[in-house]
């Protein structure tokens, strides 16, 4: 039987498990990052474009590293090298690393790791604990029914069949 009590249970589970993984996706973020900025280096690009999508601005770009042209986007401009860059098709510094992998961005890649821990980890700790007690709930629940069951299993265990046959139908033999 499903009680509310249960379902409040449930519903903790599968919420913790949603904010673990987005906790646990920003921080392998923040930690690639934090990684990629002990192997930063610097370009000077040119933004080339600008896209409006569903989720927001992403700036497109170009840079050269050792003669070799790059493209790539990011949803942030935070280094215009001259006022309005990022919105008028100028120059912007570069930030790019080939550790842990590819990868470019206009903005520090230091500053990108504290951008992308600052939501990971609270809600990545606060997931956690939402799982673990409703698990412990779920434990204490199946294991207090188990207990409920098994005492009525004991109380019919220990009566006899005669036991549960009323008073006025035993008859004795006469002599």
């Amino acid at each position: 039987m499903v009680t509310p009590f249960l379902r409040v249970l449930v519903y903790s589970l599968v919420a913790g498990l949603f904010g673990t993984s987005f906790g646990v996706w920003y921080c392998i973020k923040g930690y690639n990052y934090a990684v990629a900025a002990q192997h930063e280096a610097t370009a000077v690009g040119r933004v080339v474009g600008i896209y409006h999508g569903r989720h927001g601005i992403a700036y497109h770009y170009e840079f050269s590293v050792n003669g070799v042209k790059m493209d790539d986007q990011s949803e942030v401009c935070q280094t215009p090298l001259v006022p309005g860059a990022c919105r008028n098709n100028g120059p912007v510094l570069v930030y790019y690393s080939y550790d842990p992998y590819s990868n470019s961005r206009l903005e520090d890649f230091a500053v990108a790791s504290k951008e992308a821990y600052r939501p990971g980890k609270p809600v990545l700790a606060i997931s956690l604990a939402v799982i673990t007690l409703s698990s412990a709930g779920m434990v204490i629940r199946r294991r207090k029914k188990k207990d409920d069951d098994d005492s009525d299993a004991e109380d019919e265990r220990g009566r006899s069949k005669s036991d549960n046959v009323p008073d006025a139908l035993h008859i004795t033999p006469s002599d």
